[in-house]
């Protein structure tokens, strides 16, 4: 009969304990150290394995490139912020035959702060929808404009003949437009009646609003 040899576990040493002595599917869950719910374990730059501290509701899995294990983000495109809307809330008279900045000097909502003294400037790099509408006293206008400008310059035109002077009319735009982190955007008004042109304030009249589109 063949002895029995009896091994005592503590008297392995370390070394002897090889993954070829480990039996595939051997390691359960159970047998896992604890950790912290929705970590999730990768690997750091030595090759150690490590834990991914656990993202915030809404967050994806985004990687950091070679040598860092991925960490939780929230995605800049997710969501259509920055936004904001502003209107002309006070009298203003914009003169004729030139393209007039219409600064819109109070806010229906700006919760990134990206709007001031009559400018846009999301600070976020994408693209966004622009609108805007201004509204005029009833008068003879031959030709109504409501421009966006960028940086300083006129990127979209809108144009309305009109010979009424019945009713207030308006000039509207709209566009798609492209920013980086340091554009701005402002909008301009030019019309040609002849003498200075009263612009109809307040909330539902004279605005300008936009949103960053999600890509």
């Amino acid at each position: 009969n063949m002895a029995i040899i009896k091994v005592i576990t503590p008297s392995v040493t370390d070394a002897n304990i090889t993954a070829a002595k480990v039996t595939d599917n051997a390691i359960t869950l159970a047998k896992m150290a604890s950790g912290t719910d929705g970590n999730i374990i990768s690997y750091d730059a030595s090759g150690n394995p490590v834990a991914v501290a656990t993202g915030n509701d809404g967050q994806v899995l985004t990687s950091t490139g070679a040598g860092s294990p991925p960490v939780f983000e929230t995605p800049a495109s997710a969501a259509n912020t920055p936004t904001f809307r502003a209107y002309r809330n006070s009298s203003l008279n914009v003169d004729s035959n030139s393209a007039t900045k219409i600064v819109f000097d109070a806010e229906t909502f700006d919760p990134q702060s990206t709007f001031a003294s009559g400018k846009f400037t999301p600070g976020v790099s994408g693209k966004y929808f622009l609108r805007s509408s201004i509204r005029l006293a009833p008068s003879v206008y031959n030709q109504i404009g409501v421009i966006i400008y960028k940086n300083g310059s006129g990127i979209a035109y809108q144009w309305r003949n009109t010979d009424s002077s019945s009713g207030n009319p308006s000039g509207t735009v709209s566009s798609i437009v492209e920013s980086d982190t340091n554009d701005y955007f402002e909008i301009y008004l030019y019309h040609l009646k002849g003498s200075a042109a009263e612009i109809t304030t307040g909330t539902y009249a004279t605005w300008f609003e936009g949103f960053k589109i999600i890509e």
